[in-house]
């Protein structure tokens, strides 16, 4: 349902390159004050919707609009009300980082309320030349200018590459810090774990196509995760083929893979009751959660009830 609300409307959006597609079709509300995140595989149409949301590449057809405004036609004035993060950063290697913020700070109107928090909080060097940072600390870089000035919205390409998980921490709390101040973050990512924990709302992009959009707790009772279990004794896989939510067993002598869609208490009290050598939980890769949420060629069958 299209929402009132929306800060970023797509409608028809397509970008086609020659007989191969980045993305068409997709029709897409992105409400006022949420963190919507766009999830799919290397190759599935984020980046060129985000390009397009961007206005650094012109639709095929279709329109998208950001706070009203038309994203190729108005691109400059939009620019003034967003942050964003590239999926490629690319920033000018000769300069200190305190002078490429300054740089950058000059193409905005007003100050930039968040820049020293951010520089604090990620533990930047400004004083280093931008050829000298490492991956993580450019991305850091990209982050500060992205965010410094506090804007309405941010859009943000795969934002976590190459930062360590301290500051990946520090990066998910900047993002529920916009959200409480009601800025509207729209985040593309591969990583399913990434998204779940930050995001409001999920939409489900593959292959060129937006296949589904559902919240996060609709995300979590599909998700599919793996359970190595090894049992001090032999024990039959037929004692859990049985449960609910289990989908499938193997067993290696006193090994199980027991694959698990969604609640995981029933298998958790039917495995103490066993002497247990060692447990593991697998987080799922995006190939599983498609492949056991839409089929195996992307199609957006229904999934199985929760």
């Amino acid at each position: 349902m299209p929402a009132e609300n929306a800060t970023i409307k797509c409608r028809g959006l397509s970008k086609l390159y020659g007989s191969s597609r980045g993305i068409e079709d997709l029709d897409l509300d992105v409400k006022s004050g949420e963190i919507f995140g766009f999830l799919g595989p290397n190759g599935a149409g984020k980046t060129t919707t985000i390009r397009l949301l961007m206005g650094f590449i012109r639709p095929s057809r279709g329109q998208a609009r950001i706070l009203g405004m038309d994203t190729w036609t108005q691109s400059v004035k939009i620019k003034l009300h967003v942050g964003n993060i590239p999926g490629d950063v690319s920033l000018y290697e000769n300069m200190r980082v305190s002078e490429l913020l300054d740089y950058i700070d000059r193409f905005r109107p007003g100050p930039d309320p968040l820049r020293g928090l951010l520089i604090e909080r990620l533990e930047l060097d400004t004083g280093k030349k931008v050829k000298a940072l490492s991956r993580g600390n450019r991305q850091k870089v990209a982050i500060v200018m992205a965010m410094m000035h506090d804007p309405e919205i941010l859009i943000l390409d795969e934002p976590t590459l190459g930062l360590d998980p301290l500051m990946q921490q520090n990066f998910y709390s900047f993002l529920a810090e916009a959200k409480d101040r009601g800025r509207t973050v729209f985040l593309s990512s591969h990583i399913l774990s990434e998204v779940e924990r930050v995001c409001d709302r999920v939409g489900i992009v593959r292959q060129g196509l937006l296949v589904d959009v559902r919240s996060i707790e609709e995300l979590r009772q599909n998700k599919i995760r793996h359970m190595d279990v090894t049992f001090a004794d032999a024990v039959a896989a037929t004692e859990f083929e049985k449960l609910p939510q289990v989908i499938d067993v193997r067993q290696l002598d006193n090994r199980l893979r027991i694959t698990v869609r969604g609640e995981i208490d029933a298998l958790v009290k039917q495995v103490a009751r066993y002497r247990i050598e060692d447990m593991t939980f697998t987080q799922p890769s995006l190939e599983d959660f498609f492949l056991s949420f839409y089929g195996p060629a992307g199609d957006a069958n229904e999934p199985e009830s929760a």
